[in-house]
């Protein structure tokens, strides 16, 4: 059995300004199309990023796109999610070096954020009380 992927689509203010809700519901469609079973589409807060919008992260990989268009889906679910094949052309491409970042960790952007109130951002759906739980919300009350 393969690993379950979770595929989060930014839905902050600036993302859904360059459509991601389009790209959320062309994933939706694209995935269930296909039969794919082990992906599971959700969405997220805002990233931070909004300029890169709209970003898409792949878990368990931290695969971040940006700039994603709903002509790019098909490609990432039969390169990316199918074959194992992540699409290059939608990393982030560093400003200075033109080098393109696969996993958001490693943009200098994120790398030096510590965050604490909003750890959870961009990682869980912001509607999900069973995310929120998931992820630690309320293990205070125990």
């Amino acid at each position: 059995m393969k690993q379950p992927i979770t595929l989060l689509v930014c839905q902050g203010t600036g993302c859904i300004s360059s459509r991601s809700d389009a790209v959320y519901e062309a994933f939706q469609r694209e995935i269930a199309a296909l039969g794919i079973e082990n992906v599971k589409v959700d969405f997220t807060g805002c990233h931070g990023f909004c300029e890169q919008g709209p970003n898409v992260v792949i878990e368990p990989e931290g695969i971040f796109y940006t700039h994603v268009q709903v002509d790019d889906v098909p490609e990432i679910v039969n390169s990316h999610l199918r074959s194992g094949i992540p699409v290059e052309r939608l990393f982030y491409q560093d400003p200075l070096t033109g080098k393109r970042i696969a996993n958001y960790s490693e943009i200098n952007f994120y790398a030096k954020q510590q965050r604490v109130i909003l750890h959870n951002c961009g990682h869980i759906n912001p509607e999900s009380i069973e995310d929120y739980i998931a992820s630690g919300g309320f293990r205070a009350l125990r």
